[in-house]
């Protein structure tokens, strides 16, 4: 789960697929919370976050099976650097799964468009 905050979609996929999930984001309160969390929820043998940086992930190459990122990589300051280092970490054929908010040409500047955007910015 990279950018995976306190880690609640990593801890469902775990306790639904009983598959191993690794978490990883740049703030150690989260990463402190999320594991709390794990162990009260009974998946911590399963997830387990860590903290780290998506832009420099601190795995050998192709370690995972699988990455996903919600919400989170768009916010990258280098993305191409980002999804560099998720196919690093992926092993071969594995797949990324991502999805996130974004602007197209569409957007126009008017006013409602700004407070749609601010909007999805506050949550």
């Amino acid at each position: 789960d990279c950018g995976c905050g306190i880690g609640g979609p990593a801890r469902n996929i775990a306790r639904f697929t009983r598959a191993q999930v690794t978490g990883i984001t740049i703030n150690q309160f989260q990463v402190d919370r999320g594991n709390a969390l794990c162990e009260s929820e009974g998946v911590a043998h399963l997830a387990k976050l860590v903290q780290g940086d998506f832009m420099a992930l601190p795995f050998g190459d192709a370690t995972f099976d699988g990455v996903y990122a919600i919400e989170a990589t768009c916010h990258a300051p280098d993305r191409a650097k980002c999804y560099s280092e998720i196919l690093r970490v992926l092993k071969p054929g594995a797949s990324f799964a991502c999805y996130e908010w974004c602007l197209t040409d569409a957007y126009d500047g008017s006013d409602r468009h700004k407070k749609l955007k601010k909007d999805i910015e506050v949550g």
